[in-house]
């Protein structure tokens, strides 16, 4: 919910948060990849355009690299399910699911340099390079702005 609410955020009103969740899937107002293995739910990718995820636009050095793209801000994968190639898997649906969207240029915010596991909620360099994402601007002083250019749909 972090970067779906202005202002103030609070991550320890769980309750709230779940229910504030909960309302903006049923509008319409949130999108995301879960990941599954077997039928557990193991992981997520959080995307939207900018009116659902406008927070980022408040972050010192913020330059968009196109004024209708659609952002990843949230990644997760659970303890033990790490490593496995599954956060690279939870992008791609994103970017598979935004491009039938008629989304054409995607951004992301990864976390640079060396960090623990439990603060690559916005994911790496590495994993967003991989999937064709290319370094733009710095993003404050821990990261910068990853953008794809997805390719046009031609119609016949």
């Amino acid at each position: 919910m972090f970067y779906h609410k202005p202002g103030r955020f609070d991550s320890r009103a769980y309750d709230e948060n779940m229910e504030a969740k909960r309302l903006l899937t049923a509008e319409g107002k949130a999108h995301g990849t879960i990941v599954f293995c077997g039928r557990d739910p193991v992981g997520w990718c959080q995307f939207g355009p900018k009116e659902e995820l406008s927070r980022i636009d408040r972050k010192k050095g913020y330059r968009p690299t196109s004024p209708d793209a659609w952002r990843v801000t949230c990644l997760f994968i659970a303890p033990g399910h790490r490593r496995s190639g599954l956060a690279t898997y939870a992008v791609r649906e994103s970017v598979r699911a935004m491009k039938k969207a008629g989304v054409r240029t995607v951004e992301a915010y990864p976390v640079e340099g060396e960090r623990s596991a439990t603060l690559l909620w916005s994911g790496t360099p590495n994993l967003f390079e991989e999937i064709g994402f290319s370094r733009g601007a710095a993003l404050g002083s821990k990261s910068s702005i990853y953008a794809l250019r997805l390719a046009r749909q031609l119609t016949k």
